[in-house]
C-alpha cells in the first residue's frame, strides 16, 4: 500500500464521521437533518478518496472555484484546498490554528486568508503531498499570491487565467484557459483527459442545479423552511462532493424535508422573528452560532454567498468548445467569483433585489481579513439597502477560520444587541 499522502483527509473523516454517529445518536428525527445528510455525505467522498490515495491515484489539489467535477477527466483524487482547511475549523475543537500559526512562522504575512494557509501549514508539515494544484488567477489577489508557497514544497502549479470582464469573449477566453491547465496537468501526471468521463460528472451537477433553485425559491416563504445551518453545510458538500451522486441525493432528500416544512408552514427552532441574508460568508470556526441564532434569537439566516446560485447549466451536447465556454460561464458566475471578479455595481444591485424578493428584515456582512478586495463593499452595500429597501447591515470583522481575531463571544454579542434593535 503507498505512503497516506491525504492525512488531513482522514482527519476530515474521522472527524465528520463521529459527528455524523453523535447527532444521529443524539438528536431527534427532524433535529439538524442537514447536518446528518451532509456529514454522511462528505464521509462517503471523503472515504473514497483516501481509498483512491492509497491505492496510488496521484492527488490533485485545487481552489474552490475550480469545480471538482472537472477533474474527473482524470484518474485522480481531487483535494480542496479551502475545502479542507475550513471544515477541518469547524470539526477539530482548536481548528487547524497550528497550521495557520506554521505558516506564519514560515513567514507567510497573517493577514492572508486562512482558507488556504491551513492546507497551507498541513503540506509544509507533510500531512498533504499533492502531485500537482490548479487554480484560477482569481477570486483575489491574497489567493493568487498564497498559492505560489506550494512551488517551494515542489508542487507543480497550474494556473488558468481568468479574466475580469463579465463578457462573451472572456467566457471564450477562459474555457480556452481552462482546457490548456487540464492538458498541462494530464502532462504532470502522465494521463490524458478524458472529456467523456467528465461530461457524466457534470450531467450530474446539472441535475443539482434545479434542485438548488427550488430550495431558493423555497426561502421566500414566512417562515422560512430552511435551518440555518443547512447553508453551512451545503458549502461543505459543494466542495467535497460536486459531481458527484452522494451530493445530488443530498439535495434531493433535503428539498423534501423543507417542502414538508413548507407546506405545515413550520419555522425551525425558535419563531421566525428575524429575517436575515449574510452576502459573504458565514462564520466557519464555530457553526453552532447557525443554531443560537435558530433557537436563541429567532434570526434565520435565508442564505449566505455560498448558497444563492445564478450561474447556468454547461450544455454538454454539443462541441468541446461550447462545453468549455459553458464551463468557464459558470466558473466566472460562481459564488464569490461572480463578486469579486467583477465591478461591485452588479453585487450592489443584486443585494437590494434580493432583500426586497426575501422581505429580509437586515443584512449581516462578515469582513473577512483575508478579503481585501471587499474591504471598501461594506459601506456602500450599508447605504443602498438603508437607501432603496430601508433595512439596516450589521458589519462584523474577523477571520472566518480563526477564532483568535474576534472571539465568538464578542460575535454573539454584537449579533444580540443588533437583533434588540430590530425587534
Amino acid at each position: 500500500m503507498s505512503k497516506n499522502k491525504v492525512i488531513p483527509y482522514q482527519m476530515v473523516l474521522d472527524s465528520i464521521a463521529s459527528t455524523r454517529e453523535l447527532v444521529e445518536r443524539i438528536l431527534p428525527k427532524g433535529e439538524i437533518e442537514s447536518l446528518k445528510m451532509g456529514a454522511r455525505c462528505i464521509e462517503d467522498v471523503v472515504r473514497e478518496s483516501i481509498e483512491m490515495a492509497n491505492k496510488g491515484a496521484p492527488v490533485i489539489g485545487h481552489h474552490f472555484a475550480f469545480q471538482r467535477e472537472y477533474l474527473y477527466c482524470f484518474d485522480c483524487v481531487p483535494v480542496c484546498i479551502e475545502g479542507t482547511s475550513y471544515l477541518l475549523s469547524a470539526l477539530l475543537p482548536d481548528g487547524v490554528e497550528r497550521y495557520y500559526d506554521l505558516m506564519a512562522n514560515w513567514g507567510h504575512p497573517f493577514h492572508t486568508c486562512s482558507s488556504q494557509k491551513g492546507a497551507m501549514g498541513m503540506t509544509l508539515d507533510h500531512l498533504f503531498e499533492f502531485d500537482a494544484i490548479i487554480t484560477p488567477t482569481a477570486p483575489c489577489d491574497n489567493t493568487y499570491a498564497s498559492y505560489p508557497f506550494f512551488q517551494y514544497e515542489n508542487v507543480p502549479l497550474v494556473l488558468p487565467d481568468i479574466p475580469f470582464l463579465h463578457e462573451e469573449k472572456s467566457y471564450k477566453y477562459y474555457g480556452e484557459q481552462i482546457k490548456l491547465g487540464l492538458e498541462q496537468l494530464g502532462k504532470i501526471i502522465g494521463q490524458e483527459p478524458n472529456y467523456e468521463k467528465m461530461k457524466k460528472h457534470i450531467q450530474i451537477e446539472n441535475k443539482i442545479f434545479p434542485v438548488q433553485l427550488e430550495l431558493l425559491d423555497l426561502r421566500k416563504a414566512i417562515p422560512c423552511p430552511v435551518e440555518n445551518i443547512f447553508n453551512a453545510i451545503s458549502a461543505g458538500v459543494a466542495v467535497f462532493a460536486s459531481g458527484t451522486e452522494q451530493k445530488l441525493k443530498f439535495y434531493e432528500d433535503y428539498l423534501e424535508i423543507a417542502k414538508q416544512r413548507y407546506n405545515k408552514k413550520q419555522y425551525y427552532g425558535k419563531e421566525e422573528k428575524i429575517r436575515s441574508i449574510w452576502p459573504y460568508m458565514l462564520i466557519f470556526f464555530d457553526l453552532s452560532l447557525c443554531e443560537w441564532l435558530n433557537r436563541e434569537i429567532g434570526m434565520n439566516i435565508l442564505f449566505d454567498i455560498f448558497n444563492y446560485n445564478f450561474y447556468e447549466q454547461i450544455d454538454t451536447s454539443k462541441d468541446l468548445n461550447t462545453m468549455f465556454t459553458d464551463m468557464a460561464k459558470r466558473g466566472m458566475n460562481y459564488p464569490m467569483m461572480k463578486e469579486s471578479t467583477d465591478f461591485y455595481y452588479p453585487f450592489i444591485e443584486n443585494c437590494v433585489q434580493m432583500a426586497k424578493e426575501y422581505a429580509a428584515d437586515c443584512f449581516i456582512f462578515t469582513s473577512h481579513i483575508g478579503c481585501k478586495q471587499f474591504g471598501s463593499v461594506p459601506q456602500i452595500l450599508r447605504e443602498a439597502l438603508r437607501d432603496e429597501v430601508g433595512i439596516p447591515m450589521l458589519l462584523i470583522d474577523l477571520d472566518v477560520g480563526d477564532k483568535r481575531f474576534t472571539s465568538m463571544k464578542i460575535i454573539r454579542d454584537k449579533l444580540k444587541i443588533f437583533a434588540e434593535t430590530l425587534m
